[in-house]
């Protein structure tokens, strides 16, 4: 297998961003949630789909899709927390679907852009 992680992190690909996550445990069957302090990571970040159309009865939406390539491990919603949320450029995306390309020594996540953050 190739590892490409040097690629991933090779300055003249890589852009800085940082990573919002939440954890949390259910205590008395209620979720309570945790800010983990911000996580500064370094990769490649390519647009995946720069307008997808949402068709809404009050009316379009456009919203962009972009995939972030890191070798750092990114997080869709789970049990031990909602989906991380990757702040680039002044724009927050909240992951949507993570591809552990592990053997290749990469993670890619392909993350929507949030409104109103």
């Amino acid at each position: 297998m190739i590892d490409v992680s040097e690629v991933i992190t090779d300055p003249d690909f890589a852009q800085p961003f940082t990573v919002h996550r939440k954890g949390g445990d259910w205590v008395k069957g209620r979720w309570v949630s945790s800010d983990v302090p911000p996580i500064r990571m370094t990769g490649v970040v390519i647009v995946a789909d720069a307008k997808t159309l949402e068709q809404l009865p009050e009316g379009d939406r456009v919203t962009g899709l972009m995939s972030f390539y890191s070798t750092q491990e990114l997080f869709e919603t789970r049990e031990e927390g909602t989906s991380d949320q990757i702040e680039w450029r002044g724009e927050r995306y909240r992951v949507k679907r993570v591809f552990p390309y592990v053997d290749y020594g990469y993670y890619k996540a392909v993350a929507e852009r949030v409104k109103g953050k």
